[in-house]
């Protein structure tokens, strides 16, 4: 299914955004597009400009950024600043906003492995450690969301729609139950990013020096574990050595089960989605799932050998 267009966005409407809004800019070009709800423009070469869908989801996404991203950069998150937030859909008949710009590079755009930027993962892991440690739930209380379903639910239907067979379906409810009693223990909820993948981390170029963390419309009141999610595997290692330098993870003794327990759901989930070339690796339906195999093949740390069912 096609998702719901942008709006029609001509220099005239760039030029009425910036002048709204009292920005010097003389010069726009649009970037590369790599997620699914926005159209990105760079405004001269201080500013970011982010246009919505037009779609009522739209409107949620801009306001969960609104939420996160000041928390997020009170306590020390490097995220850059929201500069502006415009719902009234008076100029365009989406929501936009306007951030600072970061001087750098998107990670995802550079098709590195993720032992070729071990430095940049671990200080993501630095900042989901203030993030979730040091944000109020008071403040985030209107983060709430739908979580997925429980993927148990998911193998003997995807072996009825024929995507493999029931006795794949057994062992991975087998799998599912051998990580329960660690992965489903209860949590303490805290802000989340929700969709920490390379695309979403900013980088010096030339060095791969970790620049800032970006786009907060997933954000949400969740299990810390699950922000471990959206990005290959093989990350989780250093992000959680970053982490753990920090502080330990919210029942850090369960941290690897939660987190495969996560990309597990994530990978038959996205089984059900069309393929998407264009957009991002968390887009697609098949990269989770390998992801994992090869993270569990190559891997010696006996903290994650002990989950293979």
């Amino acid at each position: 299914m096609e998702p719901p267009p942008f709006p029609e966005i001509t220099e005239e409407v760039l030029f009425t955004i910036v002048k709204s809004y009292n920005l010097k800019v003389n010069e726009f070009k649009i970037l590369p597009q790599i997620g699914l709800f926005n159209k990105i423009y760079q405004l001269g070469e201080d500013f970011i400009l982010r246009i919505s869908r037009k779609h009522p989801k739209s409107f949620t996404i801009a306001q969960r950024e609104c939420i996160a991203v000041p928390l997020a950069r009170a306590v020390g998150v490097r995220t850059p600043e929201l500069l502006v937030h415009d719902a009234s859909r008076k100029i365009i008949p989406a929501p936009f906003t306007i951030y600072e710009r970061i001087h750098g590079e998107t990670l995802g755009l550079l098709d590195l492995e993720p032992h070729d930027t071990p430095d940049v993962w671990r200080e993501v892991g630095h900042d989901l450690a203030q993030l979730h440690t040091s944000v109020s739930e008071a403040d985030i209380a209107k983060l709430e969301y739908e979580e997925l379903p429980d993927p148990r639910l998911w193998p003997n239907e995807l072996a009825t729609a024929g995507y493999f067979t029931t006795m794949e379906a057994d062992w991975l409810l087998r799998w599912f139950e051998h990580l329960a009693s660690e992965a489903l223990q209860p949590i303490r909820k805290c802000l989340c990013h929700g969709d920490v993948q390379a695309t979403n981390i900013m980088v010096k170029a030339d060095t791969y020096e970790y620049l800032a963390l970006i786009d907060w419309g997933n954000a949400y009141l969740g299990d810390p574990a699950y922000d471990f999610g959206d990005k290959p595997i093989r990350t989780a290692p250093y992000v959680l050595q970053g982490y753990r330098e920090v502080t330990p993870l919210e029942n850090d003794e369960t941290a690897e089960a939660r987190i495969l327990w996560r990309h597990l759901q994530l990978a038959l989930h996205n089984l059900w989605r069309e393929p998407q070339p264009d957009y991002s690796w968390a887009e697609r339906p098949m990269p989770f799932l390998l992801d994992i195999m090869r993270f569990l093949l190559e891997t010696d740390d006996e903290r994650w050998k002990r989950l293979i069912a």
